[in-house]
């Protein structure tokens, strides 16, 4: 038999998969004790990165490994104007790539600072207040107009409730929400209105709803796990364009070592000017601009989507479930 999802559901079939015997109940404490330590706390995993990390890691890079070398070669070699040149072309590439990772990290940071601290749930038949990080699934939670949505719900009461959900869904006006179910199994996730989401606002009226989903398992949670993997990953692109850094700097290298054990053999110039000819050729053909220029071109271009889609459910695949 088909599961049916949780906005497919009637009231008292949300209760009974939750294990609840009414809403005024709500869970014991030990249950929801026991369930908390099954499922751990309601937050978002934090693994930041310390900044110094950050930029270490942008040298981990083969042109920027060639480019240190050929800067190291030529002020050895007492051209110290050329080794400054080198240097500077080098943090520039570094400082971009620092800034472009340090801003997925803040982003990060800014959709853990979306979470509500504190919410009012049914427990032991007494309604209280609690740290929004101890709440379980199967916890019914009550909202009012100035509350943050502690975890996801399937709202089972609502009295005119009304919740802004841009955070989410980038939608403008406050969503409606309603009790009933919702039976169209595919419907979008920024359309199930008998559900609110975890990092939302409550913008006018009350509502009781049941948690489903808290810490990474909820939606919000779900983009934070994504972005912190993005953040650790090279897209296709990026993979494809760091190849063909390091095929052409290992042709330019091979060629550079070639034309100087040839020359060296013809006895035609000294070894010194042998060799600042050789980094002059591997420093003017490697292409030190490609990690700035591939981090800005994509940036520029990340900002130009942002600008031009709206991430509604029906132009914005990601937010269907």
């Amino acid at each position: 038999m088909e599961k049916y999802q949780d906005f497919q559901l009637e009231e008292q079939e949300v209760l009974n998969r939750y294990g609840l015997k009414n809403i005024e109940t709500g869970l014991d404490s030990q249950e929801a004790k026991c369930r908390l330590e099954k499922e751990g706390l309601n937050q978002l995993s934090s693994q930041k990165t310390p900044k110094w990390k950050l930029l270490l890691r942008q040298f981990h890079n083969m042109i920027i490994y060639i480019l240190l070398f050929a800067a190291a070669l030529t002020l050895v070699m007492g051209h110290t104007s050329d080794a400054i040149i080198i240097a500077i072309v080098v943090i520039v590439n570094v400082l971009i790539g620092y800034y472009q990772e340090a801003s997925a990290a803040d982003a990060l940071e800014k959709i853990k600072n979306l979470l509500s601290q504190e919410a009012t749930v049914y427990r032991d038949g007494v309604r209280q207040d609690i740290a929004a990080e101890k709440l379980v699934v199967g916890d019914v939670v009550f909202l009012e107009a100035g509350d943050n949505v502690p975890a996801d719900l399937r709202m089972v009461e609502t009295d005119n409730l009304r919740i802004q959900e841009s955070s989410l869904t980038g939608e403008a006006d406050s969503v409606e929400k309603i009790s009933a179910k919702i039976c169209d199994a595919g419907t979008p996730l920024a359309e199930r209105k008998n559900l609110a989401f975890a990092s939302t606002s409550v913008t006018a009226g009350s509502g009781i709803g049941i948690v489903i989903g808290t810490g990474a398992k909820s939606e919000i949670g779900k983009i934070s796990t994504e972005v912190s993997q993005t953040k650790r990953q090279k897209s296709p692109l990026m993979k494809e364009i760091d190849n063909l850094g390091k095929g052409i700097t290992w042709i330019i290298i091979g060629t550079s070592i070639l034309l100087f054990i040839i020359s060296l053999l013809l006895e035609t110039y000294a070894i010194s000017v042998l060799s600042l000819a050789v980094v002059t050729m591997i420093v003017g053909s490697i292409p030190e601009g490609l990690p700035a220029t591939t981090s800005v071109v994509l940036a520029m271009g990340v900002s130009d989507m942002a600008k031009k889609i709206t991430p509604s459910s029906k132009r914005y695949p990601l937010l269907k479930h």
